[in-house]
């Protein structure tokens, strides 16, 4: 049975859809690498340690000079776990540079700059992280 409409009424053709309920989609895999390369910073630099015990991030000499890095293996200011965590990204950054250098194989300058530049950053964190590891090991 078909109703009656008056012409100056138009009936409207609404087609109402039932929602859709998804679960989330994944983040995109950059963000995950990102989240997970910083977490590792985080550890590798011996941030853990320092949230534990607190440790103050500057400690003062007799004199009130700063002592940035104290002598011992089993103790370590703020600033240390901060600073061996910038160089540590430092020597990915530069390791990442030699390895993306090689997808430049038909421009040879262009990898040669890339590799040079990599070399670079990942000597000076290997002389960084040696030299602090020094002053740890032998300050008096």
């Amino acid at each position: 049975m078909k109703l009656w409409w008056p012409r100056f009424i138009v009936r409207p053709q609404v087609r109402l859809a039932r929602p859709h309920f998804r679960a989330p989609t994944r983040p995109p895999d950059i963000v995950l690498f990102g989240v997970i390369f910083i977490v590792v910073l985080f550890v590798l630099g011996g941030n853990i340690y320092t949230l534990v015990k607190t440790p103050p991030p500057i400690a003062g000499g007799p004199n009130g000079e700063p002592i940035l890095v104290v002598k011992g293996l089993d103790i370590q200011l703020g600033m240390e776990g901060l600073v061996a965590s910038v160089v540590i990204f430092m020597g990915t950054i530069g390791l990442g540079l030699l390895y993306y250098s090689s997808k430049y194989v038909f421009q040879p300058g262009y990898a040669i700059r890339l590799m040079a530049l990599g070399a670079i950053l990942a000597g000076v964190a290997y002389l960084i992280m040696t030299y602090l590891l020094g002053l740890k090991l032998y300050t008096s």
